[in-house]
């Protein structure tokens, strides 16, 4: 989730929990509050100065800017420019203090008082107020977005005075402040000021960097300064334009004749041979991110256990990192990828294996093969790649695929309606515990996506899942998690193939530009020399 969605929990990523009493057991929390906003490592030449326009091109662009309701990164990418959680990620993973200064946890767990940043106002000038942070969780946790479901264990929020905020879980949680970080939770001013959310949403008031200039649904977004954004060292930049190229080629092109300083996606062919052209760069950055062959359960082949145990023995994951990647990206084996807490080396895959996967469709209801369609975006051109090695191994064994390369808005409204048999996307952690890419693809009930739009249901990986969510004890949570990745690796709801890594390009003006692992960039940061 170019990154057409997010899983976040919906892809997600990662951060940190802490706080009093937990902090044996979260993951990683900042012992300093980032009061200047500056995130540790960002690498800059020269001293930082303001003015100018940034143009990054992207591969998909924003229809929605409600935090509160989308997943997707086109939407994602932009919204988290306007509006901000109580903590962030910091480019080094670790969790940090935002439009909170702090928090403390009561013994049991249950517990949580947050703190809010003092002199914070919106971009119409109106002060951040309790009152708006208590809204925008209960918003978040009754809407009918998709990661709704990581506000599920909030019993109740409330404002103990303008500057603190109390909320109370039905149990000890402890993904939550990594929940709470997630842009999904982003504060948004109360009742949004009386208006219907679509039309707030159309011209949103938030307390990020910069604020909503223009935009055209799917397309070019113009985003300004906020002259009172609160860290008034920050931003840097005068404006942001986002505009749009679905073409991989023309992104390279534009970003070498200068037309554009930022490209969000550099396909890994082109790394090489743009690190080595003057005048511009790859950054790349780990992910905490996997590229995943998703199988739908309800299509009747890959609802066979066999079926899909012989599509992880056919497909040679090696080969389609050496050959789509170019040695940019780790070969997958969990479906955790490696640099995620709880990742788990020793989880036993099914490898490749030809004479094993002809064994295991023997062992099916489909012993002579059947015929499938894989699903994937013409925009993104190591995915088209993928499909055609796996559509050759795949024959191999008596499995005819046809594939199916479309438009990228045509795509995700194929796999949401479930209209596929197999489809490749990408799954990024949006906060640093594991729990929202776990509980996002292995919970069809509580999950926000049927168990990532695949179906896959199974009540022993679920209650593993639910039981890492409460336990405490970093050690027990570790095997737990390892046990969720062994059945995974066993049942193959869906194949890893890649843990792919962030690659973006600038022109060598760009000072300041660091990707977190979640895949975000806090544009309050750059500049231009």
């Amino acid at each position: 989730m170019p990154e057409p969605f997010l899983v976040s929990r919906r892809r997600i990523l990662q951060l940190g929990v802490g706080g009093v009493g937990l902090a044996t057991f979260g993951p990683l929390l900042a012992a300093c509050s980032a009061s200047d906003g500056s995130p540790p490592g960002s690498s800059s030449t020269g001293t930082p100065k303001k003015g100018g326009t940034l143009q990054y091109a992207r591969t998909t662009g924003p229809t929605s800017l409600d935090p509160h309701g989308t997943i997707l990164a086109g939407d994602v990418y932009t919204l988290n420019q306007i509006f901000e959680p109580l903590y962030v990620t910091a480019v080094d993973g670790s969790l940090r203090p935002h439009l909170a200064t702090g928090h403390t946890v009561s013994a049991d767990g249950r517990t949580y008082t947050f703190t809010i940043r003092p002199n914070v106002t919106f971009s119409d000038g109106s002060p951040l107020t309790a009152a708006d942070v208590v809204y925008s969780l209960k918003r978040a946790q009754s809407g009918k977005g998709p990661l709704s479901f990581l506000d599920g264990v909030i019993s109740s929020v409330t404002a103990a005075a303008d500057s603190s905020v109390v909320v109370e879980l039905t149990q000890a949680w402890s993904p939550f402040l990594s929940d709470v970080s997630a842009f999904s939770n982003s504060i948004v001013p109360n009742n949004l000021r009386g208006k219907p959310a679509d039309e707030f949403f159309a011209k949103p008031v938030g307390t990020g960097p910069f604020t909503l200039e223009s935009w055209v649904k799917g397309g070019t977004v113009t985003l300004a300064a906020n002259p009172r954004y609160w860290n008034t060292a920050r931003p840097y930049l005068d404006k942001v334009v986002f505009t749009v190229v679905e073409d991989e080629n023309q992104l390279i092109q534009q970003l070498q004749a200068g037309q554009v300083d930022v490209i969000d996606n550099v396909p890994p062919a082109n790394v090489s041979s743009l690190s080595s052209a003057a005048g511009v760069s790859v950054v790349k950055s780990s992910q905490w991110s996997v590229d995943l062959l998703l199988l739908n359960a309800q299509s009747k082949p890959f609802a066979d256990l066999h079926v899909r145990r012989a599509v992880a023995r056919a497909v040679d994951r090696a080969q389609i990192v050496k050959a789509t990647t170019f040695g940019t990206a780790e070969v997958a084996r969990s479906f955790f990828p490696s640099s995620l807490q709880y990742y788990d080396a020793a989880t036993k895959v099914l490898d490749y294996d030809l004479s094993a996967a002809r064994s295991e469709l023997a062992q099916s209801a489909y012993p002579n093969g059947f015929s499938a369609q894989l699903l994937v975006p013409s925009s993104n051109q190591a995915w088209n790649q993928a499909a055609q090695i796996i559509q050759a191994s795949l024959k191999q064994v008596g499995v005819t695929v046809s594939i199916n390369s479309i438009e990228e808005a045509a795509y995700k409204a194929a796999f949401q309606k479930f209209d596929f048999d197999m489809f490749i996307d990408i799954a990024i952690n949006d906060i640093s515990d594991p729990d929202e890419m776990a509980s996002f693809e292995l919970d069809e009930t509580n999950g926000g996506s049927n168990s990532y739009w695949t179906h896959y249901s199974d009540p022993a990986t679920t209650a593993l899942v639910r039981q890492a969510e409460t336990e405490q004890d970093s050690a027990k949570r570790q095997g737990l998690y390892s046990q969720i990745q062994q059945k995974v690796a066993d049942n193959v709801p869906f194949v890893p193939l890649s843990y792919p890594a962030s690659l973006k390009g600038l022109r060598s003006g760009v000072q300041g530009f660091k990707v977190n692992p979640a895949g975000a960039v806090r544009l309050e940061e750059v500049w231009l020399a």
